[in-house]
């Protein structure tokens, strides 16, 4: 037989359950974006855009595509030299870095 207090603990517990993924978020995000990481290597992302093979993109001059000023790159402040980046599911990518799947902020 189930009691009240039994009940309110098993929803107590249920209630914690869409907090795991946002928990794990937070830590991924403190990781750097490893060179060799498959995604990485998939967009030819570097941390010295001036390493990077780029073409000019959207009306946007190659030497002017990096992190800091594209749309994926997450942060209030545009000279962060790190910041989480969206293409790598919020994982730490450097601000003068560079990749594939560069947009220019809108």
């Amino acid at each position: 037989m189930s009691t009240r207090r039994h009940f309110l603990k098993q929803g107590a517990a249920l209630a914690l359950i869409p907090l795991v993924p946002a928990v794990s978020l937070t830590t991924q995000a403190a990781a750097k974006v490893p060179l060799d990481d498959p995604a990485a290597k998939a967009l030819r992302y570097v941390e010295d855009a001036t390493l990077a093979s780029r073409a000019d993109k959207m009306g946007v001059a190659a030497a002017d595509q990096v992190c800091q000023n594209c749309r994926f790159y997450v942060t209030d402040d545009a000279s962060a030299a790190w910041a989480p980046c969206q293409l790598f599911q919020n994982r730490l990518v450097a601000g003068p870095g560079w990749c594939a799947g560069w947009v220019p902020k809108s």
